[in-house]
């Protein structure tokens, strides 16, 4: 039976055919998007090959461009995947802060900062020594020649004083 269809009727064709070319696609590469963009190569191939269609059978014939279409893709050099060893995913291993949390650490160390200027003497030493600079104790005392146990009560008190600013400023 030979159907006469005109190539302003494809759009039709696709309409009616989309479903079954997506599915031949999908059961070839698993993958949904790979799917989709080889029925759209399909489409796009049987359309400008309109004119080597014989008109009998287009159901066929789609079917036909699209497992080739498939199989073309799946001998591609653009399709081959690499293998990673154990040893080579784990060398992948996360390195770093994510964008956004980039620019929360940022605006954090930033606040922080701020409120620790505005601490009076000895307490803005102390912590920015200690908040901001990441300095021990310890080693603020072996720099200061003061007292661990002095600069521990500065901290203490220095962290309230913050608290205090933070809630008033940023709440």
């Amino acid at each position: 039976m030979v159907i006469d269809i005109e190539k302003e009727q494809f759009p039709n064709c696709i309409k009616q055919y989309e479903r079954l070319i997506i599915t031949i696609c999908l059961s070839f590469t698993k993958n949904y998007f790979d799917a989709e963009d080889l029925a759209q190569q399909t489409f796009l191939s049987a359309y400008q090959n309109w004119e080597g269609f014989d008109g009998d059978n287009i159901k066929a014939w789609l079917a036909k461009i699209a497992a080739n279409k498939c199989k073309d893709y799946l001998k591609s050099k653009v399709r081959k995947t690499v293998s990673l060893s154990e040893d080579e995913y784990q060398d992948l291993e996360y390195i770093g802060d994510s964008p956004e949390e980039t620019v929360v650490k940022k605006n954090t160390t930033e606040r922080i900062q701020s409120l620790c200027n505005k601490l009076k003497e000895p307490y803005r030493t102390v912590a920015i020594s200690y908040f901001c600079k990441d300095v021990k104790l310890s080693n603020l005392a072996k720099e200061t020649g003061q007292n661990i146990r002095t600069l521990e009560t500065q901290l203490y008190r220095s962290k309230k004083m913050l608290k205090d600013l933070w809630k008033e400023e940023f709440m």
